[in-house]
């Protein structure tokens, strides 16, 4: 290893002040490929990105390795979450923040920095094993990159995804489904003030239908949520139209479908109530997973953490990532924690120890799987 603490902040600044909001990761995607030709690796540009609206295609980097071990890919994602205003990092303390009013984007550029810097190291030191590097587009909004990235191309018998809060050491195991809820209320106009009593308010059918709808914490494993409610166009006019967006997740698919009924059935019985009509779309974002202690992946972080002297923790979340993509199409995944707090937030921060201990984990990775058969 020949990254110091210097190098991965220097890196790690360069492109947290490089915004990429989804749909506008361009910038970042090529410091990330200048960086990586730069080692003398070469980079493929996948053509996702007129399918997932995002600035950039996803990224791969292989570095070949002495023919000895189980391959592997390491993954994390270029994009953010909306930006408004420019980013800058203050450090303070040995913790890097924004310096203003924006999120700070170590979610999820502090793991770019740990593998950009790991392939600097194998390009010049070849690891036992094949090693590929992928950076995805879009993850942001749905998993984009990763739903149209072609998995058949890898070569790797696991993937690891460095993409979850919690301290190094943090092993996602499980992750929920999760379901899209859109119900569109159609109801009759009027004028508010002269014939309130012809009119049918869709505003209020959606009202009612989301005050009866379970929403929140359900159970250990279910959450809903209610997150757009949008109709009407004026004051003195009984709404025609609302729309209601919401979600459903759980880690058990049996419970998902029970709230997502919960939810229709709130949505129509509303609509009967108020006299007006209801349609009812779900659509299903991404399928959750859970792994065991013996699937390759896990063994594999395991092994690693050991390595570096971590206890593993082996977690359920309630959040979705790329892993959920790979283990769906059969390749086994795992997302590992990073070490960023506060995501999403302008609170957002990292530890620029952390830094170093993802670069580790990602170096004991390529030995240990150098080392499996």
């Amino acid at each position: 290893m020949t990254a110091s603490l210097d190098d991965l902040t220097a890196l790690f600044v360069r492109l947290a002040e490089t915004p990429s909001p989804s749909g506008a990761e361009g910038a970042v995607a090529d410091l990330v490929t200048a960086e990586l030709r730069a080692y003398g690796l070469e980079v493929v540009e996948d053509d996702s990105a007129p399918r997932t609206g995002a600035g950039a295609g996803n990224l791969l980097a292989r570095i070949a390795g002495r023919g000895r071990g189980t391959p592997i890919a390491l993954c994390a994602h270029m994009d953010t979450v909306p930006v408004d205003g420019e980013v800058r990092v203050h450090i303070e303390r040995g913790v890097a923040r924004s310096a203003g009013d924006t999120i700070l984007g170590a979610d999820d550029k502090a793991a770019v920095t740990a593998l950009l810097a790991l392939a600097r190291d194998l390009a010049a030191d070849p690891p036992p094993a094949d090693v590929e590097i992928l950076v995805t587009a879009s993850e942001e909004v749905g998993l984009r990159g990763a739903k149209e990235f072609d998995v058949g191309v890898l070569g790797a018998q696991a993937v690891f995804v460095f993409d979850s809060e919690g301290p190094v050491g943090t092993v996602v195991v499980s992750a929920p489904s999760l379901s899209k809820v859109t119900a569109d209320f159609h109801g009759r106009a009027a004028h508010a003030g002269i014939e309130p009593e012809k009119g049918r308010s869709a505003v209020v059918a959606a009202g009612r239908a989301v005050a009866a709808m379970p929403l929140g914490r359900i159970d250990d494993e279910t959450t809903a949520n209610i997150g757009v409610i949008a109709g009407g166009r004026a004051t003195n006019v009984v709404p025609e139209r609302c729309r209601v967006e919401g979600e459903a997740r759980s880690r058990d698919r049996g419970k998902l479908a029970a709230q997502v009924e919960r939810m229709i059935e709130a949505a129509n019985l509303a609509a009967a109530e108020m006299g007006v009509d209801v349609t009812v779309a779900v659509d299903e974002d991404f399928i959750g997973f859970d792994l065991e202690a013996g699937d390759l992946p896990v063994k594999l972080a395991a092994a690693a953490l050991a390595e570096i002297g971590v206890e593993p923790a082996y977690i359920g979340t309630g959040g979705g990532a790329d892993t959920n993509v790979f283990n769906l199409r059969g390749l086994p995944a795992v997302n590992l924690g990073v070490g960023f707090e506060n995501v999403h937030s302008t609170e957002e921060s990292i530890g620029l120890a952390r830094l170093v201990q993802v670069y580790e984990l990602a170096h004991a990775l390529v030995r240990v799987a150098g080392a499996a058969s």
